[in-house]
């Protein structure tokens, strides 16, 4: 194999890496304000678990982290999706929930969506691409609330086989 041939690999493998195929970004960004502030831009992955109906698009930088869960009423497609407490989105579905895990002044914090809308702007080639805003309190006995707006862009949907429940 010639240098070039090398080379040429090694950046095929490291834009792959990051989330980068065929031109395509598979990336999540999302800004947050109230009890905390920030903002998150990272590559994004998506399983899809049919037969429990549910689809979870995550981003991971750090110790920052971003999931949504949307449970459509039949079959993952575009569309509307209210954004409800994670305890009762499957019952009302469709729905999506929301959960953001960051590192605060002094400990770990995570945050669940509380009302908020989902726009799931195109399914399609495997991918997902869409827009949230949400309002999300904190998990812990502490009191504190964010809101969320974000999107994300040419996510990969697997199969999600051991990551599903059952």
């Amino acid at each position: 194999m010639t240098r070039r041939a090398t080379g040429r690999l090694l950046v095929a493998l490291g834009l792959a890496g990051c989330g980068v195929v065929g031109g395509r970004n598979a990336t999540l960004e999302a800004i947050w304000t109230g009890s905390e502030t920030g903002r998150l831009a990272a590559s994004a992955t998506a399983v899809w678990c049919p037969d429990a109906r549910i689809a979870q698009v995550t981003a991971m930088q750090g110790d920052t982290g971003i999931s949504v869960l949307i449970h459509p009423a039949e079959s993952l497609a575009a569309g509307r999706y209210p954004i409800v407490e994670p305890g009762s989105a499957r019952a009302s579905a469709p729905a999506a929930a929301l959960a953001l895990r960051l590192l605060g002044s002094t400990s770990v914090v995570g945050y669940r969506s509380e009302s908020g809308t989902l726009t799931l702007e195109r399914v399609a080639e495997g991918r997902l691409w869409g827009r949230f805003e949400t309002q999300a309190k904190i998990v812990a006995a502490l009191a504190g609330t964010v809101k969320l707006n974000g999107r994300f862009v040419g996510v990969p949907v697997t199969a999600g086989g051991t990551a599903c429940p059952t």
